[in-house]
């Protein structure tokens, strides 16, 4: 799982993924798909920096996260989350073999790593709080069948 957090200023963060050995160009970064785990929705981004300097297994890449929707560019690594379509919490993380520097659309491309993405609150910003699922229905022995 990659940890990231938002907070009120910008801040960049380097994730190490064990997908140096299948990557078939190193031409292009690859891209970053998320889709959260609350709304469904996607956004896919290409991180700053593709390195491939942690070899035999890892790929260094940097991205950074924008405390301002307005200073989000995808295609640079610059991505803004946590407001109500992206918001803190679990996202799907899915790494594709890209195709150019500027693609942003994972249609027809190689995928090359699925993975957790969770992205907690840091300054003056609420992180998600989870709670243990206590109550339990006391008839649990019923099956419903629905034709």
């Amino acid at each position: 799982m990659i940890q990231t957090f938002a907070s009120s200023s910008n801040v960049a963060f380097a994730a190490y993924v064990n997908i140096y050995d299948i990557i078939s160009t190193y031409t292009y970064t690859p891209l970053w798909v998320l889709t959260s785990q609350l709304t469904g929705k996607e956004k896919a981004f290409i991180p700053t920096i593709f390195s491939q300097t942690t070899k035999p297994r890892t790929a260094l890449f940097l991205y950074q996260l924008r405390n301002d929707v307005a200073d989000e560019n995808l295609t640079n690594g610059l991505i803004f989350l946590g407001d109500t379509d992206y918001p803190l919490g679990f996202y799907d993380l899915e790494i594709y073999n890209n195709s150019s520097a500027s693609n942003l659309d994972k249609s027809g491309l190689t995928k090359l790593f699925t993975g957790l993405f969770n992205v907690r609150g840091g300054t003056n910003r609420e992180s998600v709080t989870y709670s243990e699922y206590t109550t339990n229905d006391a008839d649990t022995e019923s099956v419903y069948v629905t034709i």
